[in-house]
C-alpha cells in the first residue's frame, strides 16, 4: 500500500485529507506542522508528501527545500487557499510536484495525488532504463568477455550489427534499446559454464555441447530477478533459435522466435564468420555471403537475412582484417 504523509496545521483539513486518501486505498500518517513532518521523513516507505503552505513554524515552502535536500526524489504536493499564478510559480520553483487550490473535491484530490504519483514511478522507471540497465549490461558483458579473451570486442561488434539490422525493419525507439540489451547480454549465461568446456580449444563432445547450450537458459534465469533487464530475456534465450525449428532451447519455428532474437542471430553469425578464432581463420566476403544465402529460411529468418546481403552489397557493412564493420555515410 502507498504511503502518503500528509500535513496541515488545521485539524479538519488533516482529517478530511487522511480520509479521502484512506478511502482511495493509500496508507496515511499525518502531522500537525513541518516540524514534526520533518521526524518523519526517515521512513523509506513514503511516497509522496502533501502539505499545507502556510503554517505556524517552517512554512510549506521551507518544509519542501529541506526536503529536496534530505529526500531528493520524494514528491512534494502543496495545497494552498490562495492559488494564483504567483503561488503556483513559487511551488515550482522550490521543486514542488504540484499545487491543490483549497476548498477541493474528494476527487480533485484523488486525481492530483494519482497524477504525481503515475509521475514519480516513470521518472524512477526511466531512471532504471537509462542509467541502471546500461550500467549492468556493461559489467555484466564485461565479466563474459573476462572468461573468453579469444572473443573479445565480439559484443560491441555485435550490438553495433544488431543495431544496424534492426534499423532496417523501421522498429520503435524501445525495441531498438532493447536489441542493444539483448546484443550486449546475449551470452550472458556463459558464466555459469566451466572454463574446460568454455575454453576447449578442440571439438566438444555431445555432454560438453549440452552443457554449453545451456548457457541460454543460465543466462535467461540470471536475468529474471533484475526487472531493469527484461527486456534483454527472449533474445539472451532465444538468440540460438533456427528459422526452421532445429534450434535451442525450446525448438521455436519462424516467426514464433522473437524479432530480436532473429536479428541479433544473424548479426552474431555476420560476427563470428568474419573473426579471428584460436581454431580458424576469418572467412572472406564472398563465403560469408554464400553461407547467409544458403543459411536463409533454415538456419534463420529469410527477411533478416535479405537485410543483412543487402546492406553488405551497398557496402554499409563491410569486412576487413579487424572483421566485420559499419560504414556510417
Amino acid at each position: 500500500m502507498t504511503r502518503v504523509l500528509v500535513i496541515d496545521d488545521e485539524p479538519v483539513v488533516r482529517a478530511l485529507m487522511a480520509e479521502i486518501l484512506t478511502r482511495a486505498g493509500y496508507d496515511v500518517v499525518d502531522a500537525d506542522s513541518a516540524g514534526r513532518a520533518l521526524e518523519l521523513l526517515d521512513d523509506g516507505e513514503l511516497a509522496l508528501v502533501i502539505s499545507d503552505v502556510v503554517m505556524p513554524g517552517l512554512s510549506g515552502f521551507e518544509l519542501l527545500d529541506e526536503v529536496r535536500t534530505r529526500r531528493p526524489s520524494l514528491p512534494v504536493l502543496l495545497v494552498t487557499g490562495s492559488g494564483t499564478q504567483d503561488n503556483l510559480a513559487e511551488a515550482l520553483s522550490h521543486g514542488a510536484a504540484g499545487l491543490v487550490m483549497k476548498p477541493f473535491t474528494h476527487a480533485e484530490l484523488r486525481e492530483r495525488v494519482a497524477s504525481v504519483l503515475s509521475r514519480a514511478s516513470r521518472g524512477e522507471r526511466e531512471v532504471r532504463e537509462r542509467v541502471i540497465a546500461p550500467a549492468l549490461t556493461s559489467a555484466l558483458a564485461s565479466a563474459v568477455t573476462a572468461r573468453d579473451i579469444a572473443t573479445g570486442g565480439h559484443s560491441e561488434r555485435l550490438v553495433e550489427l544488431s543495431l544496424r539490422l534492426a534499423i532496417e525493419f523501421d522498429l520503435a525507439p524501445g525495441d531498438l534499446d532493447a536489441i542493444r540489451l539483448g546484443a550486449s547480454l546475449h551470452d550472458i549465461g556463459k558464466i555459469g559454464i566451466p572454463d574446460s568446456v568454455l575454453l576447449k580449444p578442440g571439438p566438444l563432445d555431445r555432454d560438453e555441447r549440452a552443457l554449453m547450450e545451456s548457457h541460454t537458459l543460465i543466462g535467461d534465469r540470471l536475468l529474471e530477478p533484475v526487472p531493469e533487464l527484461a527486456a534483454a530475456r527472449p533474445i539472451v534465450r532465444s538468440h540460438h533459435e533456427r528459422w526452421d525449428g532445429q534450434g535451442y532451447p525450446d525448438s521455436l519455428i519462424a516467426e514464433a522466435i522473437p524479432l530480436g532474437a532473429r536479428i541479433v542471430a544473424v548479426a552474431d553469425a555476420l560476427e563470428a564468420m568474419s573473426a579471428q578464432r584460436p581454431y580458424r581463420f576469418p572467412l572472406d566476403r564472398d563465403v560469408i555471403v554464400a553461407e547467409l544465402e544458403a543459411g536463409g529460411g533454415s538456419q534463420w529468418d529469410p527477411g533478416v537475412v535479405t537485410a543483412a546481403l543487402a546492406l553488405v552489397d551497398r557496402g554499409v557493412i563491410c569486412f576487413g582484417a579487424d572483421g566485420v564493420g559499419i560504414v556510417i555515410g
